[in-house]
């Protein structure tokens, strides 16, 4: 059974959520923050998540959702959650470059906007780096709102996959910081969605 070291709220939510979209047994272990002596020693970045699989263990959780949806793919094709095995090239592109997505280009400037909005002195909430984040942001997330504007449901389509998983946490984590006000309508609309599915909501409330 895979084990998942997780702090709510944080990255590890896209692995819970992952399994229980999947519909399959894991555990869960509540990790202090900032992460102790005993857990850095099963992961010496104090990486969250951090899975273990039997003799595996890994952090990072995109590389987590891909490593998941790899060792179970005939479960996740089933379920429409990932593309392959020899999917069709455009097709692998568009779904890597969305999962991605999540992480690389909102996760980052979403978290480096939150904590120097939190940090900064009383009254000075804007600076260099919010300005800088905000406009990268407007830019990013403009994508995602182009990416719906033809009516689909999901990022790739008709069918949730782990980008939707990966994207869906970073506007998750935009509106827990009470940045609604970055997302457009259909981001919102798509975000309602999303933490509408039963699989969010249960992982949620690990």
């Amino acid at each position: 059974m895979i084990k998942i070291y997780h702090v709510p709220h944080s990255r590890s939510l896209r692995v819970v959520w992952l399994m229980e979209e999947l519909g399959e047994a894991y555990e869960v272990a509540r990790v202090a923050y900032p992460p102790d002596d005993a857990f850095r020693a099963i992961s010496p970045t104090g990486s969250i998540p951090t899975i273990v699989d039997g003799d595996i263990v890994m952090g990072e959780s995109l590389a987590i959702l891909q490593y998941l949806t790899g060792r179970r793919i005939q479960q996740t094709l089933a379920a429409g959650l990932t593309v392959g095995p020899n999917p069709d090239p455009a097709a692998y592109a568009e779904h890597l470059q969305f999962l991605h997505l999540g992480e690389a280009s909102l996760m980052t400037p979403l978290a480096i906007l939150a904590r120097t909005q939190r940090t900064a002195p009383e009254g000075q909430t804007s600076n260099f780096t919010t300005e800088l984040c905000g406009t990268l942001l407007k830019n990013r997330l403009g994508v995602v709102e182009a990416r719906l504007a033809d009516g689909r449901t999901w990022l790739t389509g008709e069918t949730f996959t782990i980008a939707d998983i990966s994207v869906g946490y970073a506007l998750g984590f935009a509106r827990l910081r009470q940045m609604d006000a970055l997302l457009g309508p259909l981001t919102t609309a798509y975000l309602d969605r999303i933490q509408a599915r039963p699989a969010y909501q249960r992982a949620a409330a690990k």
